[in-house]
């Protein structure tokens, strides 16, 4: 991966107020994640040369060898406090962009919950201190306690909490995702600004991209300290991109989504996967929607669990399935006090039971293989 860099104060039309302003968008009419062409106009020396950009000439910093009159596609990184543009491999196409996310999503389907317990070390670490003198603009306590709130805990259990772990974590609508990888639009302001944990890995990004870049004081435990935690923090940005991805290849196939939680258990953080599926096909005229939830738990000591839910307008039904009896024994033992938690939202309920299921490992495998993630012609369709 191979980037140019665009000193903000290289562009004519940005005046001085725009400079110091962190929220404004720097460089008129580009946003981030629109592909565009780049041409080199004149070279000066084995990094620095000239460039045109939407018919601008520019001075720019470039990681790779480029000669005067070439030609190359870019993709727009960052645009505060400088103008960074990845370099795209010849080829690139938002097919070839889907398939290598969905490659991503596959080869570690535990990514996300691992991320989280990683990050969560990574930014409260002591080394990391020692590090914050060179990135003085990262607040990384404000990132350390978007992480926590991340975690589905006894600290954090709540009525909302799926909603605004979506909203913490970053994932942004279909629509907008769409367009970002077709190259038609940025990731969304509220990325951008820091109000997301992709938000503020993506500051995060920019801030070691331009130090590694320019900074020529670093000792080399330094230097490699901070290449390692950029490495790090580009690798989870894909990690959430990818799950922004694989929600818009479910709606348009299957109309379902997938919403990966980490869950907090005395041996550590798993995940849990919830599947919202939304019958919007055979939906009549004054027909209430229709939406199906199955919930995918592996417990420490309950084992395999999952949750297979109902609901069209206010009725709901819901079937709780367990490995053996003793342990469908032991949950139903609360299903009365969820009856009443639901009659208490106002819904009419159809049915809630616990039933003994022997292979719960097979019924997950089974669902997720018949989902187009799993289908092995959706890398042959996007590749």
């Amino acid at each position: 991966m191979a980037f140019i860099v665009i000193p903000t104060s290289s562009n004519p039309e940005l005046n001085q107020a725009q400079f110091h302003n962190k929220n404004s968008i720097t460089f008129p009419d580009i946003s981030i994640g629109e592909i565009l062409e780049a041409g080199v106009i004149d070279k000066m020396d084995n990094q620095k040369m000239l460039i045109t950009l939407k018919g601008v000439s520019m001075p720019a910093d470039s990681e790779v060898h480029l000669n005067a009159g070439d030609k190359i596609q870019v993709r727009v990184e960052t645009t505060y406090p400088q103008l960074v543009l990845r370099i795209i491999e010849a080829g690139y196409s938002e097919e070839s962009n889907i398939a290598d996310y969905l490659r991503w999503y596959r080869s570690n389907p535990e990514a996300l919950s691992h991320m989280m317990t990683e990050a969560i070390k990574e930014f409260n670490s002591a080394d990391l201190g020692k590090l914050s003198r060179y990135l003085p603009g990262v607040d990384f306590q404000k990132i350390f306690t978007m992480l926590k709130s991340l975690l589905f805990s006894t600290e954090t259990k709540g009525s909302n909490f799926v909603r605004d772990y979506l909203s913490n974590l970053g994932l942004t609508m279909e629509s907008q995702l769409r367009k970002v990888i077709e190259g038609r639009s940025n990731i969304g302001n509220g990325d951008l600004k820091g109000e997301s944990l992709k938000g503020l890995l993506t500051e995060v990004s920019s801030e070691l991209h331009n130090l590694l870049m320019n900074n020529y004081s670093l000792d080399g435990e330094e230097k490699i300290a901070l290449d390692s935690l950029s490495k790090y923090v580009n690798s989870s940005l894909k990690t959430i991109e990818s799950h922004q991805i694989i929600n818009i290849i479910l709606q348009e196939a299957e109309n379902r989504y997938l919403f990966q939680i980490p869950i907090v258990f005395p041996d550590g953080v798993r995940k849990g996967d919830i599947f919202v599926e939304y019958d919007g096909h055979s939906k009549k005229k004054g027909e209430k929607d229709q939406y199906r939830i199955i919930f995918f738990l592996s417990m420490d000591v309950l084992g395999d669990m999952m949750i297979d839910a109902g609901l069209k307008g206010d009725k709901i039904d819901c079937i709780v399935k367990c490995v053996d009896r003793d342990v469908c024994e032991f949950v139903s033992s609360f299903l009365e006090e969820l009856r009443e938690s639901l009659l208490a939202l106002g819904c009419k309920i159809d049915m809630v039971k616990c039933i003994a299921e022997g292979n719960l490992v097979k019924e997950r495998v089974d669902y997720y293989q018949n989902s187009v993630l799993y289908n092995r012609e959706a890398i042959d369709l996007f590749a």
